[in-house]
């Protein structure tokens, strides 16, 4: 039960352990997420600011509407945002779907000519645009000219007169920003690491197996944080981030919880070793002589029960012999108490080393022994038994310089054979022991003034 109670306690403190490193990652996380909300910001800042530029050319694009296309009506301002904006790698005007200008020039000239309505792979993001009258952005998608880009869709709508309602607006084209990812993300003070969070950007609304817009790929599979970012167009990209050293669970509150619980299961677990060592200890000297440390009265009747229960299924019965240590009383008066109950310890002694694991010898009365022996013996085995007993019992006795010639009255019953019960049995017992004790008087002699002293 001892060791229960501190396995227990252990087990308890290892639980509280992990709660408080469950804690402490959690408030790592935290943490992380500060950092993450502060790059959300710069970043939806800097793309919001971009499409703002978008839609300042949409607003320019109006004042051409009602003379034929020229793309040096739009040089000047789309060589300017470009300056002006690191994102932007460059822009396109397609009137009617088709594009017909883009800046720079060189080395997008490839692009020019392109109609949307036959690129299946850009075609849907101007639909939608064209059909939403809003802001799209698409990507990160293969441009025509070469490599990948973010591309943010401004449809324009001009109006044939002032207050038209959107609605009501014919469709003139779409201009289209091209993205400078990385520029965006410098512009944006976006890097793989901030704060010891290795960043990364998840477009969850792709199909493809590589949702990573930024960072490496590693981290979509790891523990990460993340925060949706709120972008115009449309796009649904997470924000996520991992430490590049894990998530830290460590901490001094672990090793104090540790340390308190383990010291607080030792202490629970000796207490109940005490407590129950202490029940042992009632329990045993309510049960055993406290001199000899024998079975007493009590436990030796418990165990002849029993075995008389276990007799009237089996058949099988039990002896029990009582052993009287003959005239005690003079070996207290003349050597005193101390060799006396020195006497009835070794007394005990001979007898526990006479019998087998199975049996009990008990002590009964001041000076008396009963052995309990399981099973039936046959007439000769019983009689050897006796005399071995009997002459182990009278060997001379030597303590603080007394010898003592003890000598002892035996008598036996068998059960069932000599009794019903066990009461009656011990009367039996007792009776032939008080016998042989009768008998042994009467053919004593008195012993010459030198002999040895001793117990009859």
């Amino acid at each position: 039960m001892a060791a229960v109670c501190f396995l227990a306690g252990i087990a308890v403190t290892a639980h509280v352990g992990q709660l408080v490193r469950n804690e402490l990652v959690s408030q790592h996380k935290q943490r992380a997420v500060a950092s993450l909300s502060e790059a959300r910001a710069r970043l939806e800042g800097e793309i919001g600011r971009t499409v703002a530029y978008g839609l300042g050319i949409r607003a320019y694009v109006t004042q051409f509407v009602d003379k034929p296309f020229d793309m040096e009506d739009y040089r000047e301002i789309g060589v300017e945002l470009i300056e002006e904006n690191p994102s932007i790698r460059s822009i396109g005007l397609a009137p009617n779907n088709i594009l017909r200008a883009v800046f720079p020039f060189e080395p997008n000239q490839s692009a020019i000519g392109l109609n949307y309505r036959m690129n299946t792979a850009q075609w849907p993001a101007i639909r939608r645009a064209m059909m939403t009258r809003e802001v799209v952005i698409a990507g990160p998608l293969e441009l025509v000219q070469g490599g990948t880009a973010l591309l943010i869709r401004i449809p324009v709508f001009p109006a044939a007169f002032p207050g038209q309602p959107m609605d009501e607006r014919s469709y003139w084209g779409v201009a289209t920003l091209v993205l400078d990812q990385d520029g965006m993300m410098r512009s944006a003070g976006i890097t793989d690491v901030i704060n010891g969070i290795r960043i990364g950007i998840v477009n969850k609304g792709t199909i493809d197996s590589n949702k990573m817009i930024f960072g490496s790929p590693s981290l979509f599979e790891k523990d990460h944080v993340s925060l949706p970012l709120h972008l115009p167009g449309g796009l649904d990209w997470d924000l996520i981030g991992y430490p590049e050293a894990g998530w830290s669970s460590a901490g001094n509150q672990v090793w104090i919880t540790q340390l308190v619980g383990s010291l607080i299961s030792l202490v629970f677990g000796a207490m109940a070793f005490l407590l129950i060592s202490e029940v042992y200890k009632v329990r045993s000297m309510a049960l055993h002589d406290p001199l000899t440390g024998l079975a007493n009265r009590r436990l030796l009747e418990d165990r002849m029960h029993q075995l008389a229960a276990m007799c009237e299924r089996s058949g099988a019965g039990f002896e029990i012999f009582y052993v009287d240590l003959d005239a005690f009383k003079p070996v207290n008066d003349n050597y005193g108490h101390a060799v006396g109950d020195q006497l009835l310890i070794e007394v005990g002694q001979r007898l526990q080393n006479q019998i087998r694991q199975t049996d009990t010898v008990a002590r009964v009365g001041g000076d008396e022994f009963i052995v309990l022996t399981p099973g039936n013996m046959r007439r000769q085995e019983k009689e050897t038994f006796l005399q071995r007993l009997g002459e182990k019992v009278a060997q001379v006795f030597e303590y603080s310089g007394a010898r003592i010639d003890v000598k002892a009255s035996i008598g036996s019953a068998s059960y069932p054979g000599d009794a019903a019960t066990v009461e009656d049995l011990l009367r039996v017992a007792d009776g032939r022991m008080y016998a042989q004790k009768a008998r042994t008087k009467q053919n004593s002699q008195e012993l010459p003034s030198k002999g040895l002293p001793q117990t009859g």
